[in-house]
């Protein structure tokens, strides 16, 4: 597989940091998240490490995608640190930021641009300009390639999905926090996007995904973390057999039949 350039926005970090301080780790630490007078997040302690694939599991309104959009810097904690690269995250204009992607399901796309006309403006925010060719290539893998010249406004959400894909292959993130994929890919997308995330921690990058759809993440993750009313209540390394995680998951489901929640 080819990778693309290292993205600008990287090459202008490590000017501006020291190459030392420039190994890649997430770090949480005691960080909480409150909507109005709903804990979204409660004093969440996290660290990965370069290579990890992290599955983010629980039941809907556990606080996955409040965790992401912290992890992107989307959102504000209420309290507690966010550190990337053992610096804390930055909110606004930073080269830090730039080496982050939030990959959802069609999402930050604009239905009034034609398929490369969106990579190429998404890239260019990156690194620069991307050539004919490269947008070519990367549609191919995708499965787009009759699509260059429609607009995104045409598309399904499955190749919106796809689209969403290729962009972030162009950019290469050193982190790629991604949200609920599955359910708009068939079964060709889903095993592109698993080979696209493979690669990305193979190239010592951070992947931390949020999916309902446990079997496959299981097979793939190098790590689980599920979460429960906004706090962590696993979280340990794959392992084959894994009954822990397995009797976890039994435990939190049967919580949840219990308060009538699920």
């Amino acid at each position: 597989m080819r990778f693309p350039p290292e993205p600008a926005i990287l090459i202008a970090a490590r000017r501006i940091f020291p190459i030392r301080n420039m190994v890649l780790s997430v770090r949480m630490d005691k960080v909480s998240k409150v909507y109005g007078l709903l804990w979204a997040l409660r004093e969440v302690r996290l660290e990965i490490a370069a290579g990890e694939w992290v599955a983010l599991l629980g039941p809907n309104g556990a606080g996955k995608t409040t965790l992401l959009r912290l992890l992107a810097a989307l959102s504000y904690p209420t309290s507690g640190a966010i550190e990337l690269f053992g610096r804390r995250l930055p909110y606004g204009n930073s080269p830090l930021r730039g080496m982050i992607g939030f990959l959802a399901a069609g999402g930050h796309l604009y239905d009034n641009l034609t398929v490369s006309e969106n990579l190429r403006f998404f890239v260019s925010l990156y690194r620069g300009d991307v050539t004919a060719e490269e947008r070519q290539d990367v549609l191919g893998e995708v499965g787009l390639h009759e699509k260059t010249g429609e607009y995104v406004s045409t598309l399904s959400l499955g190749m919106r999905c796809r689209l969403a894909i290729a962009k972030w292959r162009l950019v290469n993130p050193r982190v790629l926090l991604v949200d609920e994929p599955y359910g708009a890919l068939d079964p060709s997308g889903v095993e592109m996007l698993d080979r696209f995330l493979e690669s990305l921690c193979a190239g010592g990058g951070i992947v931390v995904l949020a999916s309902h759809d446990v079997p496959r993440v299981l097979q793939r993750c190098s790590r689980a973390v599920i979460l429960n009313r906004g706090r962590i209540v696993f979280d340990e390394p794959r392992r084959d057999p894994w009954d822990s995680f397995h009797a976890a998951f039994d435990a939190l489901l049967s919580s949840h039949d219990m308060d009538g929640t699920r």
